[in-house]
């Protein structure tokens, strides 16, 4: 089977926008070995402290996966001198992952040595890493580029590198440059070359993903090599790397081949990987993004509820599912689905039935220009099919509500006040100062005044709020907050208008309204 070794620790955090702190790189790190990578690469041990102590920590807490150290060869003239190489001994790793220069432009301009100066270094770099028993990975900067400039140099790094005792030689198309028909031509002749000289290193793939080929370019090179490098979902380097949310379900499912992964796990590792980053999630990659089954358009949803699919694999089998948008281009279809999953039977010739899609319909198009891109937030759509479909009730209503905030010496403090009315027409207020921001003091204060009538609210917690632009008018722009809940299960709501805490404020209430309708107003 291939080896899958996994660099987002490293080559991930090069992303813009990218971190890790401690704590996430060793919460990553468990995810990862959990789902089974055979390697995961867990930094240049030099970069930090914070990077080297990493080590200690995951080698005690490593299931599954083996743990590989990064680094250059050495930037010392002396091997033995050089802190880069010596730190990758002190993390007590037992492989390592070095890369070195293949690309003469590069050697000559960003290294300014001699062509056979760089030799030298890749061989006694590995030399003297395998004296101290690490196993070593050799990358090979710049591989497909140099090739094309000299083939002849290229190629005698490789050597060099293997004869040092390198076990993998991973060819890297760092720039992203390169083309599916190059990939493999240059593959190809580098494999029947080594072959040729009795070189027995196994051959690995290390694509950026700056054509967004990377992952056609691992593909064609599949029969040449023994490892693939990438990252869990994507990110590195200005566009990122070999996306293995993309290349494993093809691999899988598409070329039927084996791993040792259960890849109903791959969704929620790739959310995972990119909270844990500090980047936003990407709603549309394949296989696992959060849209890339949801159908809009009304033949698509219509052909999939007589169950001819618009599918191409069941989503299932990533921890996806297949998604109806609620939206008015989808049309009667797009509603008759999604009340079915609320366990409504519409009749689309009922003339009752039209009347109340026309009516859903207005309000729905009235959010879709204010951009609460509600269409896919199974919450937003409990609450429209119950208003025209069921019985939603209101349960309570904010009538006013009023938020101070001070900010002094690096303490928040908030007071909020607010006035609802219940149901029964009795009006009450609450009043709450918290040491935090106006969010966390709303949803505390509306959670108190609701618990005097409904304990049980107790159960419910604010895990996440994302906010985002919904319209964007300059000055006049509306922002969009979206509210992440717990009980039992989670559930997201989303709020709008131009003034950032009233967003969040409607998202609070909706996600309240749309509890208590699960909670208390069932039949």
């Amino acid at each position: 089977m291939i080896e899958i070794y996994d660099c987002t620790l490293r080559e991930g955090e090069q992303a813009a926008g990218a971190s890790f702190s401690f704590e996430n790189r060793i919460e990553l790190f468990k995810k990862l070995d959990k789902f089974g990578v055979d390697f995961i690469e867990l930094g240049w041990p030099h970069a930090s402290k914070e990077i080297f102590d990493a080590f200690e920590k995951c080698k005690k807490i490593a299931k599954k996966s083996k743990i590989a150290a990064f680094g250059s060869t050495s930037i010392n003239s002396e091997v033995e001198k050089d802190e880069n190489l010596k730190s990758i001994i002190k993390c007590g790793t037992e492989y390592a992952c070095i890369f070195g220069k293949t690309s003469l432009e590069h050697v000559k301009k960003q290294l300014k040595i001699a062509p056979e100066e760089n030799l030298r270094k890749i061989k006694e770099s590995i030399l003297f890493l395998r004296k101290n028993n690490i196993n070593v990975f050799y990358d090979a900067e710049h591989y497909f580029d140099g090739f094309k400039e000299n083939k002849e140099y290229a190629l005698q790094t490789l050597i060099e590198a293997s004869i040092a005792g390198a076990e993998r030689l991973i060819l890297c198309d760092t720039n992203g440059g390169s083309l599916p028909k190059e990939a493999e031509k240059i593959i190809k002749e580098t494999r029947e070359f080594l072959k040729n000289k009795k070189i027995n290193a196994c051959l690995g793939v290390h694509f950026h993903n700056d054509c967004d080929l990377a992952v056609a370019n691992t593909l064609v090179c599949l029969p040449y090599i023994n490892q693939v490098q990438g990252t869990i979902n994507g990110i590195g380097e200005r566009v990122g790397n070999l996306d293995f949310s993309s290349f494993l379900p093809i691999y899988t499912k598409k070329l039927n081949k084996k791993l040792n992964f259960d890849l109903k796990e791959l969704k929620e590792l790739n959310e995972e990987a990119y909270k844990l980053s500090g980047i936003e999630i990407s709603e549309k990659k394949p296989f696992v993004g959060e849209t890339a089954f949801a159908h809009k358009g009304g033949i698509h949803i219509d052909a999939n509820n007589k169950g001819a699919s618009y599918e191409h694999v069941s989503p299932e089998d990533f921890g996806n599912r297949s998604l109806t948008i609620l939206n008015t281009l989808g049309g009667k279809s797009a509603v008759i689905s999604v009340a079915e999953e609320f366990g409504y039977n519409l009749d689309k010739k009922d003339s009752k039935t039209i009347e109340k899609i026309n009516k859903l319909f207005e309000e729905l198009k009235e959010y879709e220009n204010k951009g609460y891109r509600m269409g896919t937030i199974k919450a937003e759509q409990f609450l429209l099919i119950e208003k025209y479909f069921g019985n939603l009730k209101e349960f309570f209503k904010i009538l006013e509500w009023e938020i101070k905030t001070s900010y002094n010496n690096g303490e928040e403090e908030s007071i909020f006040s607010v006035e609802c009315r219940f149901d029964n027409g009795e009006v009450v207020e609450e009043e709450l100062e918290t040491s935090g921001g106006p969010i966390d003091a709303a949803y505390k204060t509306l959670k108190n005044l609701i618990r005097k009538k409904y304990s049980e609210i107790n159960e419910l917690e604010l895990i996440d709020f994302h906010v985002s632009i919904a319209r964007c008018e300059k000055e006049e722009s509306s922002v969009r907050t979206k509210i992440t809940f717990k009980d039992k299960e989670e559930f997201e709501i989303a709020g709008v208008d131009s003034n950032i805490i009233q967003s969040a404020i409607e998202a609070i209430e909706k996600g309240f309204r749309y509890w208590l309708n699960k909670k208390y107003n069932k039949e």
